[in-house]
């Protein structure tokens, strides 16, 4: 997450009442950005640099799917996590989500309580990964224990 007075999200729905409703949900704790487009998506995640991305799977055009792998092929991006929106109940599209790189799902119409507590949860785990990768590269002073842990955690051991 960059240094700034509130987290940005991007809300990408091809459905502008999706959109108005979850922009309503998260912009009293967040900066909120939309897109109604695939397309338009990587735009603005790529310019604004945005520290989660809630994305409808079902899209025309490009669906969500396409938009987060091509989030998570481009070196600007990739670090963003990207929790899925979806009505879809189907065990086959969440685990090729995952697969492509997102990181939770939220299903449609999601609550407040649920959206702001995995928005929540995602930003943080972001904030503690980019810390830990930080001091595993040698960008922030730590004690040799806490380094040689960095790089441990970085490694996946």
């Amino acid at each position: 997450m960059t240094e700034r007075s509130k987290p940005i999200i991007l809300v990408v729905d091809d459905q502008t009442t999706v959109v108005r409703v979850m922009g309503r949900m998260l912009s009293q704790q967040y900066i909120v950005h939309v897109a109604t487009t695939g397309e338009r998506a990587l735009e603005i995640a790529e310019g604004q640099q945005p520290d989660l991305i809630l994305l409808d799977m079902v899209m025309p055009g490009m669906d969500g799917l396409e938009v987060c792998q091509r989030l998570k092929l481009n070196p600007a991006t990739h670090h963003i996590p990207v929790i899925f929106v979806t009505s879809m109940d189907d065990k086959h599209h969440e685990a090729n989500g995952f697969k492509v790189g997102a990181v939770d799902y939220i299903g449609k119409p999601p609550s407040q309580e649920v959206m702001h507590a995995r928005v929540a949860l995602h930003l943080a785990l972001s904030r503690q990964t980019k810390f830990i990768d930080a001091i595993a590269n040698g960008q922030l002073e730590a004690s040799e224990e806490v380094v040689s842990l960095a790089k441990m955690l970085v490694k996946g051991e």
